[in-house]
């Protein structure tokens, strides 16, 4: 019987992957997608989780939410993700604003699933707005896996902080408070996620002839210079499809039971999570995992058209190489 699960996602290039294999495992069941900002803004977020769902067969319904995070102004990733969102890929149409429904779809959704699997890709402002707001769902929800945050490697938005806890710490503080079952998937296993640069070449070289292709490829060759331009890096991390991965099966990672807090501060520890802080918050957080097997998946499910496991494999040496190189 596969899992209920709700993603909450900013689309986003590596958020697209991860939807795409989230529509193919058999374990797990969609039963909704709440957009927010983060990658972009929320409009085109929304718009971009509609693109994708209906490429890959997702007929669950997809909400906007947050526009923005709790206390702080949205700073969208253009310079990693595109104008739009997803690359070099070019919309038909362009977004539209669309009311902020996301807080309420969550706790319906928690009413209407026992147990509900939350997996949480972007920013964490619907979920702490969703817990804030209704009673039932701190009681309701089952396991929340969480992208985010970084303990032992170099983060992406400044030396500690990854990009997402970054964007409202203040949302996270929200949530780790809230006496969640809460599985948090940090940079130090997502940056393992490499989908190597010959991978993408050969994605763009099949886009000649297949819209498909072609689609995957603009996006992940955006995501790819960028790789390579800012961090010397022939291929491109994909850190969201590894949630959905632990989401169907944890047992690709190993996971460590912690107590954790968040800075809430305005310095380069915006968004940084505190080990082993006094009032903090119990977390299993993963620590290790199987890279070449998620890749495989990843490539089973979304890639296989396209690229053989073999390539895409190659892309967890080439992340050990770059991680042994980049120390934090």
């Amino acid at each position: 019987m596969p899992s209920a699960v709700l993603i909450d996602t900013d689309p986003g290039i590596d958020d697209a992957v991860a939807l795409a294999l989230a529509a193919r495992l058999p374990e797990l069941a969609i039963v909704g997608i709440t957009t927010c900002h983060g990658n972009t803004d929320v409009a085109r977020a929304t718009r971009n989780a509609r693109e994708v769902a209906r490429r890959v067969g997702i007929d669950a319904p997809i909400t906007a939410g947050a526009p923005a995070p709790l206390r702080r102004a949205a700073h969208p990733a253009r310079e990693t993700h595109g104008d739009e969102g997803l690359g070099h890929w070019i919309p038909d149409q362009a977004a539209h604003a669309e009311p902020d429904h996301a807080a309420h779809v969550i706790a319906e959704a928690v009413g209407a699933n026992h147990r509900l699997t939350l997996i949480c890709l972007g920013p964490l402002t619907n979920l702490a707005r969703a817990i804030g707001e209704f009673d039932h769902i701190a009681h309701g929800l089952g396991p929340i896996f969480i992208m985010g945050g970084t303990v032992g490697v170099r983060g992406t938005q400044t030396r500690w902080s990854e990009f997402n806890w970054w964007g409202d710490p203040e949302a996270v503080a929200a949530v780790l408070n809230a006496g969640l079952d809460l599985r948090i998937v940090p940079l130090d296993v997502t940056r393992r996620i490499v989908v190597p640069g010959a991978a993408v070449r050969a994605l763009r070289e099949a886009g000649e002839s297949d819209s498909d292709a072609r689609f995957w490829g603009d996006a992940l060759g955006f995501y790819m210079d960028f790789h390579r331009g800012h961090e010397g890096l022939d291929g491109c991390v994909v850190n969201d499809p590894l949630a959905v991965a632990l989401a169907a099966n944890p047992s690709l990672a190993t996971w460590r039971d912690m107590r954790i807090g968040i800075s809430v501060s305005d310095d380069e520890r915006r968004g940084a999570i505190v080990l082993d802080a006094d009032a903090g918050a119990s977390a299993r957080i993963a620590m290790t995992v199987l890279a070449e097997e998620v890749l495989a998946l990843m490539t089973h499910h979304v890639f296989s058209p396209w690229l053989s496991e073999g390539l895409v494999r190659q892309g967890a040496a080439a992340a050990t190489r770059w991680l042994e190189d980049h120390p934090q």
